[in-house]
């Protein structure tokens, strides 16, 4: 799949933008904090409703400004489509549309437009806690399966109620029966899920960390469920046996979650462990060497949309190439084969050449061209 063209409005600092893309490689080049970053964040926003570097849509709404929208023209399976989105500030009031028709909500974008992002920030999934783990594979699961959007938005509803009652004196113990129910149910569907992609995550991730190394290192990623006491490895394991556990460590956890006023086992305590050549990487890892499993993890991300769906997803790389040495960069240009990539950088690299240089400054597209 592609996108063809972008229309900002009061987006970061874009008053209104119109920028066309090259099918294959663009690179967005520009000083420090002219929008370069920005562009590609409104590219990726179009395919969840949410920006890799904020969760809050405030930030994203350009200074003295009430209201944002991102308009992005695609093209998929020989079809095109449109997808935009509308922020008002009063209220925090979302819009959707989908080829001009107005959706009810986030949900009935996914599956849309599938876009990857890797970021400097991206580390925090390799050297940060757990909570960036998380949102990593819940990120990817629900942009391959939407389903699960439903499954943990139902998971995090039960919990919220859970946690309430845990909170007030005297909680009723008949009612925490019936929610430790709900939630060993909610959370084994959503363990289920996560330990099925983090399998097929770590195989694909090994392939492209060796593809990176030129065979030199070896990743793995493994799901660490809570409710399994968070070493156990999930394989093999059925959503039976999911919520037996569940509803065992909630029993067992019972008195100290009312002393915490807090729910402390269940999928919103899992990890995702990573280890390389055998050693955690979070620990023993090099800052080379986290780069490159945080980039792989990115690429692997990649081959499981394509694997599923047939699409080639496309590519958002943030100040990424030119951390990487020439060797690096050949090889992960040669695997973005098939993708439409954006790259943004200071300049754009020798190794890019034949790219549309898309340059920015002060929120204005100076040059769009070959």
């Amino acid at each position: 799949m592609k996108i063809e063209k972008i229309l900002l409005r009061n987006f970061r600092n874009y008053k209104e933008e119109e920028v066309s893309f090259d099918e294959r490689l663009n690179v967005v080049t520009g000083e420090n904090g002219q929008g370069k970053t920005n562009l590609i964040e409104a590219v990726g926003f179009l395919s969840m409703a949410k920006s890799f570097r904020t969760r809050r849509e405030q930030e994203m709404v350009r200074s003295g400004e009430e209201a944002l929208s991102v308009k992005g023209h695609f093209e998929k399976r020989g079809s095109p489509f449109t997808v935009e989105i509308v922020w008002r500030g009063a209220g925090g009031q979302r819009e959707f549309f989908v080829n001009g028709a107005e959706k009810g909500s986030v949900f009935d974008l996914l599956g849309g437009a599938y876009t990857i992002v890797f970021s400097p920030e991206d580390l925090s999934i390799v050297k940060g806690g757990p909570d960036a783990r998380r949102r990593f594979l819940d990120r990817e699961i629900i942009l391959l399966r939407p389903v699960y959007y439903h499954k943990l938005k139902k998971y995090k509803g039960v919990l919220k109620n859970r946690n309430a009652l845990l909170k007030k004196e005297g909680a009723d113990p008949g009612l925490l029966d019936v929610y430790d129910e709900q939630l060993a149910a909610a959370g084994a569907a959503v363990m289920a899920e996560r330990a099925a992609y983090a399998e097929a995550l770590s195989r694909a991730a090994a392939e492209s960390v060796s593809m990176i190394s030129d065979g030199r290192e070896a990743l793995s990623a493994a799901y660490r469920p809570s409710a399994l006491g968070g070493e156990r490895d999930p394989s093999g394991v059925t959503a039976g046996e999911y919520e037996e556990a569940m509803r065992g460590a909630l029993r067992r956890g019972r008195e100290r979650d009312l002393f915490l006023g807090a729910t402390e086992a269940g999928p919103h305590r899992d990890d995702l462990a990573l280890s390389l050549n055998g050693s955690d990487l979070r620990v023993y890892g090099s800052q080379g060497q986290q780069r490159t499993a945080a980039l792989a993890l990115r690429l692997a991300e990649r081959a499981l949309i394509k694997q599923e769906t047939g699409e080639d997803a496309i590519l958002l790389l943030d100040d990424v190439m030119s951390e990487l040495d020439a060797g690096r960069q050949g090889r992960i240009l040669s695997a973005f084969s098939g993708n439409q990539v954006f790259v943004t950088a200071a300049e754009a690299p020798a190794a890019l050449g034949g790219a549309r240089v898309i340059r920015v400054r002060g929120g204005f597209v100076e040059k769009n061209t070959f």
